[in-house]
This record gives C-alpha cells, sequence and structure tokens, in this order.
C-alpha cells in the first residue's frame, strides 16, 4: 500500500472511531449494549425536532422508548411508501397509511413481509440509488432462499458499532483483550469474521482469525496471541472443545468467554464448552437480512439482549398473524427502524421465541430481550 493510500486509510479509521458511541462506554458499565442503545436513542431525541416536542426532556423508561419507537415506525412507513415499489405498493392495496398508526396494536393492519419476498424482488427494497450502496451481502440462511440485502457506508458503520458494544458486553473491556475468531471458511459475501476484525480495530481491540480445524493450530494461536474471547459457530466451537478437552485444563488459558453464534446451542453441547475453557458460553443471534448482529445473551445468560434502538420486534401467532402478549412464545417479526437502504416493515424471521419484557439482573432494565430461539417447522 502506498503511503498517500495509507495515510487515507488512517483519516478515514479516524472519522469512523469519533462517529462510534460504543467507545465512548466506559468499562465495567452495567450493559454496554443497553448503555450504547440508550445513548443512540437519547441523540436522535436531541436531534430530531419532531422527537424533541413529543418526548421533550423526559427521563428514559419503558414508555417513552415505545413511543419513541412507534414514532420512527411511522416515519419509516412513510419513507418507504415514498422509496420503496415494494412497500408503495404493498401498501397501497392494503388501503394503509402512517396516520392510521397510533398504537402498537395498530401493526396488526399493516401485511406481513416475507422471506419469499424479499429473496425474489430484493431490489424492489432498496430505497436509495445504487450509487449510495456501500456493500451488498448475499444469505440463504437456514431458509434455503437466497437473499441479497444493500448497506450504506454508514449502515455498515453503524452495524460495527452495536457490534463493539456486545463485545464489550462479553467482557471485552481492555487493549489487552484479544478475540480469536473462528468462523469456517465460507464463500458467502457476508464474511462474519471481517466484520468481527473491523469493529476491534476501530475499538482499539486485538483479533486474530483462524479457521483451521486443526485443534493444535488453535491452541498455538491462542498462546501466542494471547486470546481472551473466543467468537464462532457453536457447532465448530462444541467439536473444538471436545478436542482440547484431555490437552488442556479449565481455565489454563485464560479464556474469559465464548460467543457462540449462526446455530442453535443445546445446553448439552454449552455445558460441554464451559467445562472445557473453565468460562461462561454466550450465545448471539442475528440474521444477515437484519444486519448480522442483532442479539445477544449477558452473562446472566437469561435471554438475548436486543439492540434497542435499531429494532421494532413482535411476537406473533405464526398461523393467525396475531400479536402475542410478553412470555407468549411465536414468531419473531422485525421492523428495522434506522435503515435507509434497504428496511424491512414487519419482516417474518420464521424463528420462534418469545418477549422478556423485564430487567435483567445483569443491571438492564430498559431493553427488551427475546428467549431461546426454535426454527419453526417446515
Amino acid at each position: 500500500m502506498s503511503l498517500s493510500a495509507r495515510i487515507n486509510t488512517a483519516v478515514r479509521m479516524n472519522v469512523a472511531k469519533r462517529r462510534l458511541e460504543s467507545r465512548k462506554i466506559e468499562a465495567g458499565t452495567a450493559n454496554p449494549l443497553e448503555q450504547w442503545g440508550l445513548a443512540k436513542i437519547r441523540n436522535d431525541i436531541k436531534s430530531n425536532k419532531e422527537l424533541k416536542a413529543l418526548l421533550g426532556n423526559r427521563e428514559l423508561d419503558r414508555e417513552l422508548i415505545n413511543e419513541y419507537k412507534l414514532f420512527r415506525f411511522k416515519e419509516l412507513m412513510g419513507y418507504v411508501m415514498a422509496n420503496s415499489p415494494y412497500y408503495k405498493e404493498l401498501y397501497e392495496k392494503a388501503g394503509i397509511s402512517p396516520s392510521q398508526i397510533t398504537t402498537y396494536s395498530d401493526l396488526e393492519k399493516l401485511p406481513l413481509t416475507g422471506q419469499q419476498d424479499l429473496a425474489e424482488h430484493p431490489y424492489h427494497f432498496l430505497c436509495v440509488s445504487r450509487k449510495e450502496i456501500a456493500r451488498e451481502f448475499t444469505s440463504s440462511g437456514t431458509t434455503n432462499m437466497l437473499k441479497r440485502m444493500a448497506y450504506t457506508q454508514d449502515e455498515l458503520l453503524e452495524i460495527v458499532d452495536s457490534v463493539i458494544s456486545g463485545l464489550k458486553m462479553a467482557g471485552m473491556d481492555s487493549k489487552e483483550d484479544t478475540l480469536q475468531i473462528m468462523y469456517p471458511t465460507i464463500t458467502a459475501t457476508w464474511d462474519p469474521g471481517l466484520v468481527l476484525s473491523k469493529a476491534c480495530a476501530l475499538a482499539g481491540y486485538n483479533s486474530v482469525i483462524n479457521d483451521s480445524l486443526d485443534v493444535n493450530e488453535q491452541l498455538r494461536t491462542m498462546r501466542e496471541s494471547g486470546t481472551t474471547l473466543i467468537i464462532g459457530t457453536s457447532s465448530f466451537l462444541y467439536d473444538l472443545s471436545k478436542a482440547v478437552r484431555d490437552l488442556i485444563e479449565p481455565g489454563e488459558l485464560g479464556i474469559k468467554k465464548i460467543i457462540c453464534s449462526s446455530e442453535p446451542l443445546t445446553p448439552s453441547m454449552r455445558e460441554e464448552i464451559e467445562s472445557v475453557w473453565g468460562c461462561k458460553t454466550l450465545r448471539q443471534w442475528g440474521m444477515t437480512e437484519l444486519g448480522l448482529a442483532n442479539a445477544i445473551e449477558c452473562s446472566q445468560q437469561d435471554g438475548f439482549h436486543l439492540n434497542n434502538p435499531d429494532f421494532l420486534v413482535e411476537i406473533i401467532d405464526p398461523k393467525t398473524g396475531k400479536q402475542l402478549e410478553p412470555g407468549e412464545e411465536g414468531e419473531l417479526v422485525v421492523t428495522t427502524l434506522r435503515r435507509r437502504c434497504m428496511p424491512l416493515i414487519r419482516y417474518r424471521t420464521r424463528d420462534i421465541t418469545s418477549l422478556i419484557d423485564e430487567p435483567c439482573n445483569c443491571g438492564a432494565c430498559l431493553d427488551q430481550r427475546i428467549s431461546d430461539i426454535k426454527r419453526m417447522p417446515s
């Protein structure tokens, strides 16, 4: 890389760092992900005249956050009707407008967005010009439907920002920490390893990517890099843990947390992983079409903490489409409140879970959590 290219890269990195809300969260904060979300909401209210007039200088509580999200939902609905061919046609056929949405129960008036709709007509969801797209990612997830999503540069930075706060919640709170990233080599355009390593670089943390199936190579990397946290797919980390059981003592390598993502983690798998490494194992949940990193467990291991300002979530009866109350199990439906490139409104995830709408013992009391996630039967 030439000197001018290195300088340009350094300037872009410094500009990005200054824009990251997650860098302002102090180490040891009760729940960094919640604090990041609350800071985002406060900044939104402060910079938006309509929001400021509506919500004033009230203290953030659950009622205010619900009002904030409903405002953002109506704002987003108007935006997609003006810019997205898919939603313009969908809502005109349904005869629905933002003015008809005054409560959360009114959301039921809007048709749901199916994964097949996105797979078949991805660019009908696009709300910006092609020149504003920074990256496009393709994933089939667990449904075998190829879905393409586009993101602007600002949206990618927002994703990185949320990833950093999630890592801080998992215990990454020092420049001495190193995240070892263990995702098997993939050919998809959305590489979680690259996203995570970029997030660490912007946060001032160390990271190392090792997708080797060789157990000794993984252990050597941990010792040489001073690895303190590990992240990877659930099955990969489970198989690795079984393979190293007789090679290390629990706690020997100083691993603080294991983060399992992309696949289900059964209680027996978690027990095996924790017994080998001598630390807690946290689950992470996300979907490519929602921005990959959407929710993560805290050390209490009592549900997934959501990226609070990014999403409005509902639990519905998958057969009737009716909204369900917190604690009732149904299909998770998500609206991406802060996306401007390809927003999704009332998007069916085909994941079965329930809302946990009460404080967590980790100290988070204003965010929402979702319980264990199961796939909807085909």
